[in-house]
């Protein structure tokens, strides 16, 4: 299985925003460094195939973190996160037929376990997805193409995940739910997840 991990430069005022005014800019930048490095080390000590898709493919950041883990680094491309998955889906599939699972860096705290479970249920499901709490999902893998699940999402909004699984549905696909997670988005999640236990 493929691993894509979507991750954004760490440029201070842009990133982990809502962590704010609780943290401030640089601190959060700070954090998000630290989440990224934290899912990157997680993927990479479990898979061979890890692709890690930036905004910035020249950030100093990402380009240490290359040298460091050995994967593979893409630019993410442009449009809302969904065409951008739609791209990556695309050209991974176009590069050989591994099944796929985007992961973000805003949930470092999840447990191997989890994408574990991804592996063994796409050997006899079409689509995993794993919700949090908020209405999105953590991560959601597929062991062929299915642009459409990404058309008509209203994303960085709480229908995010209902809204996919009415794409699934309406292509008839095999869905594997996992158990609800959180997102590290707000400062009372790090009170939940603490960095030391990432």
């Amino acid at each position: 299985m493929r691993v894509i991990v979507l991750a954004k430069a760490p440029v201070a005022g842009k990133v982990k925003t809502r962590l704010m005014p609780q943290y401030n800019a640089e601190q959060a930048a700070a954090l998000h460094k630290q989440m990224t490095e934290a899912v990157i080390t997680k993927v990479c000590s479990m898979f061979d195939d890890v692709w890690l898709a930036v905004d910035n493919i020249k950030h100093p950041f990402f380009t240490d973190l290359k040298q460091r883990f050995g994967f593979e680094l893409h630019h993410q491309n442009h449009g809302d996160l969904g065409m951008r998955m739609r791209h990556l889906t695309a050209y991974s599939f176009a590069t050989d037929d591994e099944p796929i699972m985007f992961l973000g860096t805003d949930s470092p705290h999840v447990n191997i376990s989890r994408y574990q479970q991804v592996k063994r249920a796409l050997t006899d499901h079409d689509i995993v997805l794993g919700p949090v709490d908020d209405g999105g999902y953590d991560l959601i893998a597929m062991h062929t193409y299915f642009p459409e699940v990404f058309d008509n999402i209203t994303w960085g909004t709480d229908s995010v995940f209902s809204e996919t699984i009415i794409n699934i549905n309406n292509l008839d696909l095999i869905v594997k739910v996992l158990d609800t997670s959180f997102d590290l988005d707000h400062a009372e999640d790090l009170q939940r997840a603490p960095p030391h236990t990432w």
